[in-house]
């Protein structure tokens, strides 16, 4: 926001160099961004009066013009301005003048025909951009007389970065008053003085509201006789240096007085109103109308409209009509005030992709009790500078007035909370210059909320009220406390920690994405489950339309990356939340995904040569077992077909018996897309699944004291055969004194007839109580192998 200095000077007196005000206001939470000076001295800039224009002999568009300038003799300009005219008064810059933007101006021949200066635009004297034309000046001024004691000193303006949660700052009246704040001195409120005809108002004009949540509050006023025309100078002047450019008297006056109070208003002229009756609705289905800015609009039918009784006049808080715009000709006004719901007004705006002064306040919220005296301010101006003639009264419909904002809070929770010695007696200093109102009761009091505060809702608010005013620069550095909550439970938090250090040692990196993807995205690896998916109904763009359902496609799209920045093998983790739709409704959950690509399980020196998939397999299948071993988990494996991964390859991760995620080599579909040739591998699992056991405490064991034994077996089995049947029936056959066995080598070829293969274990036995004898080893194993055999039909394989 744009804040001249000089305007914020009529509400607050204050002495202070620019750089301090800055300095003050950036530390009390107004930050600013710039400092611009708008105009200068002007000096050698004079008002010039045109005495005669001549066609120029060599130019259509250019003219020359004899210039009277206060000296004994007059200036023959060139001049190709649209507007200018005998006996106009406009800025004339005489040879040697040096212009705002550092330009000297020298005799010069322009066509043929020699030019003795310049008449000004407002962008040459750097007061702004217009380059239509000439800046016109009264006409009753002498020629001569130096241009900057009619246009006035330079003008210092500060531009205000607003945050959001303070939309009581977006006015001049809001900066003020946080300025009297921080210099102890008061508010200058404008004063209003208004003349009323006998005409009621209510004869005029009838108000009703059809959606009171969406327009808690309107007000109309009219006013009769007024003469539309340029706005004075001095009005023209503040909108310009605020970024507002000035169009008729009676629009610049809602603007200014939307800059002053924070208030957007609208003026309709009254004769366009169908009925007299202003209806406040929402949008009918497939209705349309022509907006200010030119264009025809289609209403959605949850948008918010100002209509009369046959149509739409203005989009309610946005922009109004053109078919109810102020003419040249219009002599009736109808000036609205109003409060809108923000959300209403935010959607409204994105839909229909119109930013607006008025949207952008709306947006963050307008103070609903000082509506109606933003209306009486502007009706004042209309009044004094149209000639205009007010109807008695105005019309007002608030149906449920707000109730003021109460707080309860501790004056101690304050000062620990700031950390700084503030006494009782300071704070409620600080709160009446806010305005806020205090009903002590000792150590608690309850804070009354100014209407104007739409900002301040809990304690922790007040805390950083008396912060910033107090000074945070004054708040004195501490060391920080940790304090011991009794019964406060962190083993989750531990758990997440040692977790992602259990995935870091074992090599794998941690990446982060949005919450927010996109259908297309999803589709790739899934098309079959959008009614599972919780859309936006209004994304900031389609790129973030959609919660993801799953980790696995961003964690696939970085590897993707990844490898087209020749990065050629990587292992990526993510924890991360998933929202998948159950029985309508948005369920949220937790989970870990895992995603790997080249050559990441090969030995250094072993990198060469394409991956396979069966080695990405069961890279990832040994890592997600790793992990799963150090959550204190025994994992399982049951093939299942899932559309994100190639048929054949995904398997759902149970632990005791329950599905707690997925794994597989991705689909050559989702590879496409980023050019992934080689295989991918991903697998997903639910957080809460792997933190479950954590931190169960093992059962000790006691540290083997006799050697060990080792026997090796390769069985020939059928194709069908897989391994978790052989492991079943190895811990069902349970040998005596079996410590430990494992998987070594699977093998298909040579020596294995076709439709079978080789599956080779290794078994380690150990006895806690003797050192085990060949006899004894032996004859246990024997009976192991035997009913392998005969229970799977397998053979041993030999040599």
């Amino acid at each position: 926001m744009k804040v001249p200095v000089s305007w914020l000077k009529e509400y607050v007196d204050f002495e202070d160099t620019i750089e301090g005000l800055s300095d003050k206001l950036t530390f009390a939470g107004l930050e600013v961004e710039a400092i611009e000076t708008i105009g200068s001295d002007f000096p050698g800039v004079v008002v010039g009066e045109i005495l005669a224009i001549e066609p120029h002999p060599g130019a259509d568009k250019l003219r020359l013009c004899t210039v009277e300038y206060g000296a004994e003799e007059t200036m023959r300009v060139v001049c190709g301005a649209p507007n200018v005219v005998v006996g106009g008064k406009y800025p004339f810059a005489p040879v040697g003048t040096t212009l705002p933007g550092g330009f000297t101006l020298k005799k010069a021949k322009i066509r043929g025909e020699v030019s003795m200066g310049m008449l000004c635009a407002k962008d040459e004297l750097g007061l702004g951009e217009d380059h239509s034309g000439l800046l016109v000046l009264d006409a009753g001024l002498a020629p001569g007389t130096p241009f900057v004691k009619v246009w006035g000193e330079p003008e210092t303006v500060i531009e205000l970065e607003i945050t959001p949660n303070r939309p009581d700052c977006l006015s001049m009246i809001g900066v003020a008053r946080e300025m009297a704040v921080l210099y102890g001195t008061e508010l200058k409120m404008p004063a209003i003085a208004i003349s009323e005809t006998d005409e009621d108002v209510n004869a005029e004009i009838a108000v009703r509201i059809d959606d009171e949540a969406k327009c808690p509050r309107y007000t109309a006023r009219v006013m009769k006789g007024a003469k539309i025309g340029p706005s004075p100078d001095w009005m023209q002047q503040r909108l310009e240096a605020a970024g507002i450019r000035p169009i008729s008297n009676v629009v610049d006056i809602t603007n200014y007085v939307m800059l002053e109070t924070g208030h957007p208003l609208h003026a309709f002229d009254k004769n366009t109103v169908a009925g007299g009756q202003i209806i406040v609705r929402t949008a009918k289905s497939g209705e349309k109308m022509h907006t200010l800015d030119g264009s025809e609009r289609a209403l959605a039918e949850d948008m918010l409209v100002i209509a009369d009784a046959e149509k739409a006049s203005a989009v309610g808080g946005v922009m109004g009509g053109a078919d109810s715009e102020i003419k040249d000709d219009t002599s009736t006004i109808l000036l609205e005030a109003a409060a809108f719901e923000t959300a209403s007004i935010r959607q409204t705006a994105k839909k229909l992709g119109l930013g607006t002064d008025a949207s952008y306040r709306f947006q963050r919220g307008v103070n609903t009790d000082s509506v109606e005296w933003a209306s009486r301010r502007a009706a004042a101006l209309t009044c004094e500078l149209t000639g205009a003639s007010l109807c008695k009264g105005v019309v007002d419909v608030y149906p449920r007035k707000k109730e003021p904002i109460k707080i309860p809070f501790r004056w101690s929770r304050i000062v620990s909370m700031i950390g700084a010695e503030i006494s009782v007696d300071e704070m409620k200093a600080i709160f009446g210059k806010l305005e806020i109102g205090i009903e002590d009761g000792g150590e608690t009091a309850v804070a009354l909320v100014p209407s104007f505060r739409l900002d301040l809702e809990r304690e922790v608010d007040l805390v950083e009220e008396i912060a910033r005013i107090h000074g945070v620069d004054r708040v004195p550095a501490k060391t920080p406390l940790a304090k011991v909550i009794p019964g406060a439970d962190d083993s989750r938090v531990r758990a997440i920690a040692d977790l992602r250090g259990v995935l870091q040692g074992l090599g794998v990196s941690e990446i982060m994405n949005y919450t927010l993807v996109n259908h297309p995205l999803l589709d790739l690896f899934n098309k079959e489950n959008r009614d599972r998916r919780e859309a936006l109904p209004h994304p900031i763009s389609m790129d973030q339309s959609v919660m993801r359902t799953s980790l696995i496609p961003q964690l696939v799209e970085s590897l993707g990356r990844n490898l087209s920045r020749q990065i050629g093998e990587a292992c990526f983790y993510e924890l991360g939340r998933v929202i998948n739709r159950v029985d309508g409704e948005p369920v949220q959950t937790e989970t870990v995904s895992l995603g790997m690509m080249g050559p990441v399980g090969r030995k250094l020196l072993d990198k060469r040569g394409p991956v396979k998939d069966e080695e990405m397999y069961v890279w990832m299948k040994g890592l997600v077992e790793k992990l799963c071993a150090a959550q204190k988990l025994v994992p399982a494996f049951q093939a299942e077909e899932r559309p994100e991964f190639l048929p054949g390859s995904a398997v759902s991760i149970l632990v005791d018996g329950e599905t707690v995620g997925c794994m597989g080599l991705v689909n050559k579909t989702a590879r496409g897309e980023w050019r992934l040739t080689g295989p991918v591998a991903a697998a997903e699992i639910n957080l809460e699944a792997l933190l479950k056991n954590v931190f169960a405490i093992k059962k000790t064991v006691e540290l083997a004291q006799f050697p060990s034994m080792s026997r090796d077996i390769a069985l020939v089995l059928d194709e069908s055969v897989t391994h978790e049947e052989v492991v079943k029936l190895i811990e069902k056959a349970n040998p005596e004194n079996l410590e430990s066995f494992g998987p070594f080598d699977v093998y298909r070829g040579k020596g294995v007839e076709t439709g079978k293969k080789s599956l080779a274990y290794s078994f380690v036995y150990r006895s806690a109580k003797q050192t085990l004898t060949d006899k004894k080893v032996n004859k246990a194993h024997q009976k192991l192998i035997d009913f392998l055999c005969k229970q799977l039909g397998a053979s041993l394989r030999e040599g």
